[in-house]
């Protein structure tokens, strides 16, 4: 358990990933601009996967509550999304801004895809919360000398929100090459119990390029970011000319 608001993880859980190297290195993004709170938005894709992987960021704005998105349904070549307030507040939203990112689940190497990344699903038994920081360890199937890590909790199996969130060897480091947990958090909601859930991640090493015809950045920035009420915060990206959605 965690020693306090700030505390590290005294205890973990660890789990091994062999996912495997795939042939058909499928990957799709997109904007949405009408996702609610009280409604489910359905998400259908242009092509068929698998095993599905996808990872949705909801739009802030200055001045908006701060909601999370909620990922269910997900089939071969679909998935719902709608966003959810964390502010205690039970008020509906509407024309909610969400950008998302589909993969196929398994290993994307350069000598095959052109690309260093791995997509994933688990299942997430471990919820933390403010003042207990585990996250579920995790193995790495590449070998990465700076990878960005992005996730999602893919299911829906309990109303009360949780989101993704990852480490690496300390709650106050993200993930390098050699350490990596991820997992569920809550934050400083007073209800602590939550069922287990279906988290999906990605993990790419850090640079730009190009996968099955989509051009990508990715990067891992100062650490700046508060919350919602906190204002903005300006990250800079390189190797694109038009970036057309963010995850």
């Amino acid at each position: 358990q965690g020693d306090g608001n700030g505390g590290e993880d005294t205890a973990s859980v660890t789990v091994t990933v062999n996912p495997v190297v795939i042939s058909d290195p499928k990957i799709a993004t997109g904007v949405l601009s009408q996702v609610a709170t009280a409604d489910w938005t359905t998400v259908a894709l242009s092509q068929s996967y698998a095993s599905l992987v996808v990872v949705a960021t909801p739009v802030h704005i200055p001045g908006d509550v701060p909601v999370v998105t909620r990922i269910g349904n997900v089939t071969s070549n679909s998935f719902d999304v709608r966003v959810q307030r964390v502010d205690g507040s039970a008020a509906a939203l509407t024309g909610v801004g969400v950008h998302y990112v589909a993969v196929e689940a398994g290993v994307y190497t350069p000598a095959e895809h052109g690309i260093r990344m791995e997509a994933v699903k688990f299942t997430s038994t471990v919820t933390d919360r403010r003042g207990s920081w585990f996250g579920e360890q995790r193995s790495y199937a590449n070998s990465y000398s700076s990878p960005v890590v992005l996730g999602q909790v893919m299911s829906y199996n309990q109303a009360a929100h949780s989101v993704f969130w990852s480490r690496g060897s300390s709650r106050t480091v993200p993930p390098d090459a050699n350490q990596l947990r991820v997992g569920k958090h809550i934050g400083e909601d007073p209800n602590h119990v939550r069922v287990s859930e279906t988290i999906g991640y990605i993990v790419i090493e850090s640079g730009s390029g190009t996968v099955n015809g989509l051009s990508y950045s990715a990067s891992v920035g100062a650490d700046i970011v508060r919350g919602t009420d906190n204002g903005v915060f300006t990250y800079s990206v390189s190797g694109l000319a038009n970036a057309t959605s963010a995850v």
